[in-house]
Protein backbone atom coordinates (compact mmCIF):
# COMPACT_ATOMS: atom_id res chain seq x y z
CA UNK A 1 0.00 0.00 0.00
CA UNK A 2 1.50 3.66 -0.76
CA UNK A 3 1.79 6.06 1.95
CA UNK A 4 0.18 9.84 0.28
CA UNK A 5 1.95 12.30 -1.64
CA UNK A 6 1.46 15.54 -0.47
CA UNK A 7 1.64 17.89 -3.23
CA UNK A 8 4.40 19.43 -2.75
CA UNK A 9 6.67 16.18 -3.17
CA UNK A 10 4.87 16.04 -6.73
CA UNK A 11 6.25 19.41 -7.68
CA UNK A 12 9.92 20.08 -8.61
CA UNK A 13 10.24 23.60 -7.43
CA UNK A 14 8.50 25.00 -3.67
CA UNK A 15 8.03 27.60 -1.94
CA UNK A 16 10.26 28.08 0.99
CA UNK A 17 7.05 27.29 3.52
CA UNK A 18 6.33 24.07 1.44
CA UNK A 19 10.22 23.04 1.95
CA UNK A 20 10.18 24.28 5.54
CA UNK A 21 6.89 21.88 6.07
CA UNK A 22 8.21 18.61 3.97
CA UNK A 23 11.88 18.96 5.21
CA UNK A 24 10.54 19.41 8.81
CA UNK A 25 13.23 22.44 9.11
CA UNK A 26 12.60 26.69 9.57
CA UNK A 27 13.01 29.05 7.29
CA UNK A 28 16.39 30.24 9.21
CA UNK A 29 18.34 26.72 8.86
CA UNK A 30 17.53 26.75 5.36
CA UNK A 31 18.53 30.29 5.30
CA UNK A 32 21.77 29.78 6.90
CA UNK A 33 22.89 26.25 5.08
CA UNK A 34 22.35 28.87 1.63
CA UNK A 35 24.57 31.05 3.42
CA UNK A 36 27.40 28.50 4.38
CA UNK A 37 27.13 27.30 0.20
CA UNK A 38 25.78 24.01 1.72
CA UNK A 39 23.02 24.80 -0.56
CA UNK A 40 23.78 26.55 -3.60
CA UNK A 41 21.83 28.47 -6.90
CA UNK A 42 20.21 26.85 -9.83
CA UNK A 43 20.80 23.21 -7.84
CA UNK A 44 19.39 23.49 -4.40
CA UNK A 45 17.60 26.61 -5.12
CA UNK A 46 16.44 29.57 -7.74
CA UNK A 47 14.72 32.82 -7.03
CA UNK A 48 11.32 33.14 -8.86
CA UNK A 49 9.21 36.47 -10.42
CA UNK A 50 10.31 39.28 -12.45
CA UNK A 51 11.95 41.52 -9.46
CA UNK A 52 15.48 41.65 -10.84
CA UNK A 53 16.96 38.64 -8.57
CA UNK A 54 15.05 39.37 -5.51
CA UNK A 55 11.98 37.35 -5.63
CA UNK A 56 11.17 34.79 -3.34
CA UNK A 57 12.84 31.86 -3.19
CA UNK A 58 11.83 28.24 -4.43
CA UNK A 59 13.44 24.99 -3.50
CA UNK A 60 14.58 21.71 -5.62
CA UNK A 61 13.22 19.41 -3.00
CA UNK A 62 15.07 16.14 -3.77
CA UNK A 63 18.59 17.77 -4.41
CA UNK A 64 18.41 19.83 -0.96
CA UNK A 65 17.04 16.35 1.15
CA UNK A 66 19.62 14.55 -1.00
CA UNK A 67 22.24 17.37 0.48
CA UNK A 68 21.34 17.72 3.55
CA UNK A 69 21.20 14.04 4.25
CA UNK A 70 24.42 13.48 3.29
CA UNK A 71 25.59 17.34 5.30
CA UNK A 72 24.40 16.03 8.63
CA UNK A 73 25.70 12.20 8.14
CA UNK A 74 29.04 13.92 7.85
CA UNK A 75 29.22 16.77 10.18
CA UNK A 76 27.04 15.80 12.71
CA UNK A 77 28.87 12.17 13.44
CA UNK A 78 29.76 11.89 17.77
Amino acid sequence: MDSPTTPARQRVWVTTAEACAALGMSRETLRQLRLRGVLQPGKHYRRWGCTEGRGPLQWHLENVEATITGWSRRHLQH
